[in-house]
């Protein structure tokens, strides 16, 4: 399904790298609409370095996948994982190759989000100042008491996965084994890059919350977009 910048987040329309016409993008300046076709066949870089094409909604290294089950009846409530690329709402993501962390604005500004929300951002910036650009350590900071590491009579994750954030341990999708940590962990994709073939993301379980934890971008995580 093409997707346009009416009801989807795409405000970049430069054209250029990974929002460029080869990976799906198009920008009408007439109408002002920008459009983006995601492609089955769609690139992202695999733990060697290298591209890696057919990608496919299925259990193994999706580029977007909504199994959550053996009956993949669980979408609806835990919604769908994607990949990076699919994340940032591109076709071929190999363009992004310098570590953001200290500069954010340098993450690249489209996503799958709907129009109006984005990504979170992680950053350096400490997660203890109003309006800190370090979003989930700042959500962790609010909500959860600022914890990195629980045992079973207090577990780590408290904060987040109860009101007001509800946030759901929608595990992952993988090469194997297939769908992993459903129920028991969570991972959620950032806009924040790493280096070439990484980005960081929210991971947390019972015993353990890491909010600008590494990883390669070829992994089916979850999102969990934030207003504009």
């Amino acid at each position: 399904k093409t997707l346009t910048s009416e009801d989807t987040d795409l405000t970049d329309h430069s054209l250029t790298g990974a929002y460029s016409q080869t990976n799906g993008y198009n920008y009408d300046s007439t109408t002002g609409i920008t459009s983006w076709t995601p492609v089955s066949t769609a690139k992202t870089i695999n733990f060697e370095g290298t591209t890696v094409t057919g990608w496919q909604n299925n259990s193994t290294e999706p580029y977007s996948a909504n199994k959550t089950d053996d009956t993949e009846t669980g979408h609806i409530s835990l919604g769908n994982y994607y990949n990076w690329s699919a994340a940032i709402a591109s076709n071929n993501s190999s363009s992004l190759t310098q570590d953001t962390l200290n500069d954010i604005s340098k993450n690249p500004k489209n996503s799958i989000c709907p129009k109006g929300w984005r990504l979170p951002t992680i950053s350096s910036e400490s997660e203890t100042l109003p309006g800190s650009t370090n979003e989930f350590g700042r959500l962790n900071y609010l909500y959860n008491n600022d914890k990195i590491s629980g045992d079973n009579s207090n577990p780590a994750d408290t904060g987040l996965i109860n009101s007001p954030l509800w946030f759901m341990k929608s595990g992952y999708v993988a090469s194997y084994p297939g769908l992993g940590g459903l129920q028991t962990e969570a991972n959620y994709w950032s806009s924040t890059v790493y280096d070439s073939s990484k980005a960081y993301r929210l991971l947390f379980r019972s015993d353990k919350v890491d909010t600008a934890y590494v990883i390669n971008r070829y992994f089916g995580w979850s999102v969990r977009c934030v207003a504009r």
